[in-house]
């Protein structure tokens, strides 16, 4: 999958067994669960309050950026190509 998105938000999957599918990307509201996370881009921490559970969720968030996630489950995010 390749796919440029607006705002790239990675935080741990708490239901992982702890090897794999272990991070969660939120690519535009759309959530993918990879296996890791290689970042080649200037990032910033971010909260979100989420309503089901009630309770803020943190990041780690790349805004303007590409996303690449290959077979392994690897995703890659760099800066957005001009």
């Amino acid at each position: 999958m390749n796919k440029q998105v607006a705002l790239a938000q990675i935080r741990f999957n708490t239901e992982s067994n702890g090897q794999d599918l272990c991070w969660r990307l939120v690519l535009d509201g759309e959530e993918i669960l990879v296996d890791s996370v290689s970042i080649h881009a200037p990032v910033f921490t971010s909260r979100d309050w989420i309503e089901p559970i009630n309770k803020f969720k943190h990041h780690i968030s790349v805004a303007d950026c590409h996303v690449h996630i290959d077979e392994t489950g690897t995703a890659l995010i760099t800066a957005e190509k001009v």
